[in-house]
């Protein structure tokens, strides 16, 4: 099964309301633009560029700054 046969198979056991939603939700889906990322060979290639000492900087400054929850930050 495709997936659009799929999607119609799954749309038929919505009720009318459910499909309002689902119809909502794919034209804001539809008009969100497609981000694309760096590949991961990209990135591993770019690292030639910085030196030991700069790639430990760069990885404790993630580790410090990334790897904590601040509870208090959604208040």
């Amino acid at each position: 099964m495709t997936v659009a046969e799929e999607i119609m198979h799954q749309l038929d056991k919505l009720d009318e309301a459910q499909q309002q939603r689902l119809l909502n939700f794919a034209r804001i889906l539809a008009r969100t633009p497609v981000v694309k990322g760096e590949s991961g060979q990209s990135i591993v290639a770019a690292t030639g560029f910085f030196d030991a000492q700069s790639l430990d900087e760069m990885a404790k400054a993630i580790q410090e700054g990334c790897e904590g929850i601040d509870w208090g930050g959604w208040e």
